[in-house]
């Protein structure tokens, strides 16, 4: 629920909800919470807008990382014209 995903830093709660859930109670009762005022709301709306545009970073990094390595491996590619004729392996 709250593991924290290597290709993006966030865990999965925190994208979808904004902050990461605490293990432990709250020290403060619901009483003497703060009440939420315009200027809180729109402070967590912009981390959580952060929050998702870094984790489009790091997820454009990843892909970006494993198409090189992936590259690497290739083989060249062969041109191939109409009418040659080529050995198929039926091997798999």
């Amino acid at each position: 629920m709250n593991t924290v995903n290597a290709s993006t830093s966030f865990s999965g709660f925190q994208l979808k909800s904004g902050f990461s859930p605490q293990i432990l109670p709250p020290m403060v009762t619901p009483e003497s919470r703060p009440a939420l005022d315009h200027d809180a709301v729109h402070s967590l709306i912009e981390s959580m807008e952060t929050n998702f545009l870094d984790a489009m970073d790091s997820l454009t990094a990843a892909k970006l990382i494993q198409a090189y390595y992936a590259n690497l491996e290739r083989t060249p590619e062969i041109p191939y014209n109409v009418g040659n004729l080529v050995m198929l392996s039926t091997l798999n």
